[in-house]
């Protein structure tokens, strides 16, 4: 929930009715924080005016936002007020950089422009809630977040989850969120089945693919288990096959579940060209019936020193034969002394047959070091056509930061063929793939 432990509440106005509304929501919030709240605006509305014109831009501005701030305060809202030089999205959003807020909050439409009804640019509210590095939360509905602020009920959370870094970041910020108050949580899940994938689907009365009761399962727990780990707790699980937009299924299954408040992550846009992005995120954040929270994936600056990464969650694939059986005591060994491996194994569908004979067998590969060392292990056998896409999807919901997998060790054109599931897995692994030589004899 937080930038900062001491940061502040920042709620960006345009002087609208929405605005005023989205103050109330961030004056609760500030409250039950006991934390600062700050109120701001920027200046430069359109972004047309250049940097000499802005300073008249806020001398107009100052009466307006002053007379705003009497009404709220009228109301019983307490918070400090900034007029910032800029246009409205890069200003909010520096400013909350700047100040380690916690939280960004925004109405979700205002009437303050010359166009009539809505922020420009599809609203700045979007741009706020897409390019900020703090997490923003876009107002549409203000009773159930004022009613749970002030204890009077809980919220109604549904959190769209996949296995991306930015689902993982949404998942971790709801659980700081989860500390306010009372929440009932459904996570909200939008299965696209690539046409690689078709062994393991089955069609339904509509022709819409739909996975296998096995390899549903199989992924209902995955979902399960990584909102267990980053949420700390197994809420409610809504999933379904995709056969159109994803951001249309993932706000009926938000609608259905009856939420007050609807928890994204994003990734931020700022160097690219904004305006043509047509993403997932901007998509809800437009068509969502309820409030919005979106969660941003902090992006590296070009040219910083890349951070040295820690291994925790590693993923092993082998076939029982010598050469794969290189690479499962190198992948324990790239574990501090505690994390967790998978041990994996796929089977062609159809050809699992005794699925707890082989779980046996991979349990036997476990090294005797790996429980002295507190590394726990999971075993799976999967049913997958091409091995390369078992060990990439298991590797992705597993969570894996490293895939480990052992070669033959040839070269030339006999690599080229025999090597070709290593080659695969490189392509198309989530994470970085370490590739283990058999010893030279």
């Amino acid at each position: 929930m937080k930038s900062s432990e001491n940061g502040p509440i920042v709620c960006g106005t345009d002087f609208s009715e929405s605005a005023a509304q989205a103050a109330t929501v961030a004056d609760a919030l500030a409250r039950r924080l006991e934390a600062p709240f700050v109120l701001a605006r920027s200046a430069d509305e359109l972004g047309q005016f250049p940097q000499n014109l802005r300073p008249r831009l806020m001398d107009d501005d100052r009466p307006r936002l002053a007379e705003q701030a009497e009404r709220l305060r009228s109301l019983g809202l307490k918070f400090e007020v900034k007029l910032l030089h800029g246009e409205p999205d890069e200003g909010i959003v520096q400013f909350a950089a700047r100040s380690s807020a916690r939280l960004v909050v925004v109405g979700a439409s205002g009437t303050g422009s010359v166009w009539g009804g809505r922020w420009v640019l599809g609203s700045t509210a979007e741009l706020i809630a897409e390019t900020s590095s703090v997490p923003t939360l876009v107002v549409r509905s203000t009773e159930p977040l004022l009613a749970w602020a002030r204890g009077a009920r809980p919220l109604k959370i549904f959190v769209a989850m996949d296995f991306t870094a930015t689902s993982d970041a949404a998942l971790r910020w709801l659980a700081e969120w989860r500390r306010i108050g009372p929440c009932e949580i459904t996570l909200g899940h939008v299965h696209r089945l690539p046409e690689e994938r078709a062994e393991l689907a089955m069609f339904d009365g509509l022709g819409l693919t739909a996975l296998t009761p096995a390899a549903r399962a199989d992924l209902e727990r995955d979902l399960r288990e990584k909102a267990g780990r980053l949420l700390g707790l197994v809420p409610a699980l809504r999933m379904e096959p995709s056969s159109g937009r994803v951001d249309s299924h993932l706000i009926r299954l938000a609608t259905e579940a009856e939420a007050d408040l609807f928890v994204l992550g994003t990734h931020q846009w700022q160097d690219l060209p904004r305006l043509w992005q047509t993403s997932i995120s901007r998509r809800i954040l437009r068509d969502a019936p309820m409030s919005v929270a979106c969660v941003s994936v902090p992006v590296a600056p070009r040219g910083a020193a890349a951070d040295i990464p820690t291994f925790s969650r590693v993923l092993v694939a082998t076939d029982f034969s010598e050469r794969a059986g290189h690479a499962i005591p190198c992948a324990y060994a790239a574990l501090p002394r505690e994390g967790a491996v998978c041990l994996l194994h796929a089977v062609k569908p159809g050809e699992l047959g005794h699925k707890e004979e082989l779980e046996a067998r991979l349990r036997a590969l476990i090294p005797a070091a790996a429980r002295t060392r507190g590394v726990t292990t999971e075993v799976r056998v999967i049913e997958q056509a091409d091995a390369a896409t078992a060990i990439a999807e298991t590797a992705e919901r597993f969570g894996a930061d490293l895939v480990c997998i052992g070669t033959h060790g040839r070269t030339g054109l006999v690599a080229a063929v025999l090597g070709s599931v290593a080659q695969a897995v490189i392509a198309r692994s989530p994470c970085p793939v370490l590739v283990v030589r058999p010893p030279q004899p």
